[in-house]
């Protein structure tokens, strides 16, 4: 504990899943936190979680695919905790279906959130974090961007930007003390997930027993698991490290798609 002592963190889609996940585990070491998300009430429940533990955190309302909104984020951020050390960009969203079936208003949506909100996020911290000459952020990202499931081309074409967006970046802000890596989880126990198995699937458990089957650690994955990488590049353990996309996905990577 206490690798990230006074530093202050955002989690975009922090209030639920591996967001929540980051944003506790930031809290337990240290990290003032600011939770990211549309629901207020989620972010409250959140907020509350972490303080219960002795952690220091805060939510802001906030729709990622608006720049005033995230500029806001930002400088309610800097008003009430003086800065920015880093900054998770977690909040996503996904569609399942065949493309000849594909709906441009489903492409439209999951591309301004996965890459639109992404993009607007860095573009305000990176401001704040070139002023201080030091900050990190962290983009998670999907192991669908380098390993395609089926009926996903367009979550698996976000998240392959995500990758690039994070090298190209990471170029662009490292002169300014900035470093800039992504996390790829693979198959996480989570909503999110288990409604992908469900809609891949005609037999209720199949694709997601398939999945299981097919990871060489036997799990699903958990929110912690993630947290775990993400202190590291948090942390000044990663002082070095940038560019960067780790998978953390229990050897999926060396077993191939499951569908």
């Amino acid at each position: 504990m206490g690798r990230m002592d006074n530093q202050i963190a955002i989690v975009t889609g922090g209030a639920r899943g591996i967001g929540l996940g980051i944003a506790m585990r930031f809290a337990r070491e240290g990290a003032s936190v600011v939770l990211a998300q549309r629901s207020t009430a989620q972010g409250a429940e959140a907020v509350a979680a972490i303080t219960a533990e002795g952690g220091r955190a805060v939510t802001i309302a906030t729709d990622i695919t608006d720049e005033a909104s995230v500029e806001a984020l930002l400088d309610q951020t800097v008003a009430t905790f003086g800065g920015l050390d880093v900054l998770v960009n977690n909040a996503g969203t996904g569609v399942a279906e065949q493309v000849w079936e594909l709906d441009y208003a489903d492409y439209e949506r999951v591309m301004n959130v996965n890459v639109g909100g992404t993009l607007l996020c860095m573009k305000f911290a990176s401001r704040v974090m070139m002023a201080a000459g030091r900050g990190s952020i962290i983009n998670i990202s999907s192991i669908q961007g380098v390993l395609p499931l089926a009926q996903s081309a367009v979550y698996a074409a976000t998240k392959g930007a995500v990758n690039l967006i994070t090298q190209q970046t990471a170029l662009d802000l490292g002169p300014f003390g900035i470093r800039v890596n992504a996390i790829a989880p693979g198959y996480i126990d989570n909503p999110m997930m288990n409604e992908y198995c469900d809609l891949v699937s005609p037999t209720p458990g199949a694709t997601l027993a398939a999945a299981i089957k097919s990871i060489p650690l036997g799990r699903l994955g958990s929110p912690a698991d993630i947290a775990g990488a993400a202190v590291f590049f948090a942390s000044d353990d990663a002082a070095w490290v940038t560019g960067t996309t780790l998978l953390v996905d229990g050897g999926s990577l060396c077993h191939g798609p499951i569908a």
